[in-house]
């Protein structure tokens, strides 16, 4: 009802027209017009025609352009592609951080691995590829890694240091003896036993610095915000299982 109120009143020509016929057949009412009241009713009776037929063709062509409108819309509808928001640099940024923080604390999670091995062990003198491989493949991986945070640059640089220095010494002062890679012992030194107890504090300086940085980096990456706690939680846990 409200649409077709709304037809009325946008249909100017048939409202006239309606209006005027409107008008004749009060007037044919008029005692003082009787004897031209037959006239005034036809021209009112020719008037409503023409605006009933005014209307009936607006409507038609209004029905039609509505139904045009409802299937342009629908063609849109199916060939619509939502955007998609690009980040910005410094969003991109922020997320190649976020995922390189976040394998590297996988690769050294807390409580498993190499990381849990030298700092829960008083002496490590055994180092199975399930340890060392982590280590050569983040020095690999990692090789050109950068973080567009300072610190936590900072703090990476020093991990990857450490542990190419850890890594460095497990090359050099350990050697796969029936199928294990262990630190060759005394006996097999030109240094002897002095030459062994040299390379196992060298060992234990390079773990120490290993452990200590890793935490740093830890530490830095959540002040950061880099990572949340949560998500660096989940990681180690992740990689813990793994183990």
């Amino acid at each position: 009802m409200k649409r077709f109120g709304d037809f009325l009143v946008n249909t100017p020509v048939a409202l006239v027209v309606g209006c005027g016929a409107a008008l004749f057949a009060v007037l044919g009412l008029v005692p003082a017009l009787r004897e031209i009241a037959w006239v005034l009713l036809l021209l009112s009776a020719l008037l409503t025609a023409c605006a009933v037929a005014g209307w009936a063709r607006t409507w038609t062509i209004l029905q039609r352009r509505i139904d045009e409108l409802a299937e342009t819309a629908a063609a849109v509808h199916d060939t619509y592609a939502p955007v998609e928001l690009t980040l910005t640099p410094q969003e991109e940024d922020a997320e190649a951080d976020s995922r390189a923080a976040a394998d590297i604390l996988e690769r050294f999670p807390q409580d498993a691995g190499i990381t849990r091995r030298l700092r829960v062990e008083a002496e490590v003198t055994e180092f199975p590829s399930e340890l060392t491989a982590p280590v050569t493949a983040f020095l690999d991986e990692h090789l050109h890694t950068s973080f567009e945070d300072p610190y936590a640059h900072r703090a990476f640089m020093d991990l990857y240091r450490s542990t190419r220095a850890l890594a460095d010494w497990i090359e050099a002062e350990t050697e796969v003896h029936e199928g294990t890679r262990s630190v060759i012992p005394g006996d097999r030194r030109e240094g002897g036993w002095q030459s062994f107890a040299e390379a196992k504090r060298a060992g234990e300086s390079a773990a120490d610095a290993f452990l200590r940085h890793r935490a740093e980096f830890s530490r830095t990456v959540l002040v950061s915000r880099i990572l949340e706690p949560e998500a660096a939680l989940e990681e180690e846990t992740r990689a813990a299982q793994e183990d």
